[in-house]
């Protein structure tokens, strides 16, 4: 192995010892809570929207376009991160704004995000 090159066991200890800037640890070895979200298509939603499902206490539902431009990973971390990962972003197509962190292209629109843009 190179020697700039820090070991498999050096990369996964520096990475649980981050922090945000909170002081909170980025990554621990087992998630402090397990969470489902259920979200149901539902087209008379409007894009980019979610209501509360009367079907499922504590479901969701929302337009099948903003379910697939949803990022699927967001509810990994806990609330606390989402503050640290904020990317604000103004969509060039509908002129809504967004947070970067939530989606894969603009659930309003479908506008996609440009090439260069530094995507979480």
């Amino acid at each position: 192995m190179s020697k700039n090159k820090p070991s498999t066991e050096e990369f996964y200890r520096k990475l649980m010892q981050a922090t945000s800037a909170t002081g909170h640890a980025h990554f621990q070895k087992e998630p402090d809570q397990d969470f489902k979200v259920n979200i149901r298509p539902d087209t008379s939603v409007s894009p980019g929207m979610f209501k509360a499902d009367p079907l499922q206490p504590g479901g969701y539902k929302a337009h099948p376009t903003t379910i697939a431009a949803l990022r699927k990973d967001i509810f990994v971390g806990g609330s606390d991160e989402f503050i640290d990962l904020e990317k604000p972003y103004t969509c060039t197509g509908c002129q809504k704004e967004l947070d970067l962190q939530f989606w894969f292209f603009c659930p309003f629109c479908e506008a996609p995000f440009p090439k260069d843009l530094e995507v979480l």
